[in-house]
């Protein structure tokens, strides 16, 4: 009688672990880097001469709206710009990868971050910005900016 209630108490406790085990691989999954995409983002980063933490600061999912509204429009103007079909992209939902650059002329009084938009391990946007009280935004392709310190 004893082995039988010692028996399913820890049946208990290995289906509690085990349950527990999936979550967090479940969580994991979903958080997690895709290392390929990282890889080829922060190549193309450096590739412009700009100098980023590798791992990025944020990783957001959005679906890019149908309608551009003003903001979208001037932003779909520089990623147009420097190349990239942002605008073909409405109504997809992409993930938006990122970084903090480390040679802005501004990197050091202000955080600057290199933000990227990514659909099906294809960049189809990236912009240099802050969003410090003076902040700023321009094309990533655009490397007047990058300090030579």
């Amino acid at each position: 009688m004893i082995v039988s209630k010692t028996l399913k108490k820890h049946r208990f406790v290995f289906a509690t672990i085990a349950g527990a085990v999936v979550i967090i691989m479940i969580i994991a999954g979903l958080f997690s880097i895709d290392n390929a995409t990282n890889d080829m983002i922060v190549k193309y980063i450096e590739t412009l001469g700009w100098q980023i933490d590798s791992v990025p600061s944020e990783i957001t999912h959005l679906t890019l709206p149908e309608h551009f509204d003003a903001v979208y429009e001037t932003y779909s103007a520089v990623q147009t710009h420097s190349g990239f079909p942002f605008a073909d992209f409405k109504g997809k939902r992409v993930t938006r990868y990122t970084y903090n650059v480390l040679n802005h002329k501004n990197s050091k009084t202000s955080k600057v971050t290199a933000g990227v938009f990514v659909y099906e391990n294809t960049i189809i946007g990236a912009e240099i910005s802050s969003g410090d009280m003076n902040g700023f935004m321009h094309a990533i392709t655009e490397t007047a900016n990058i300090s030579s310190d």
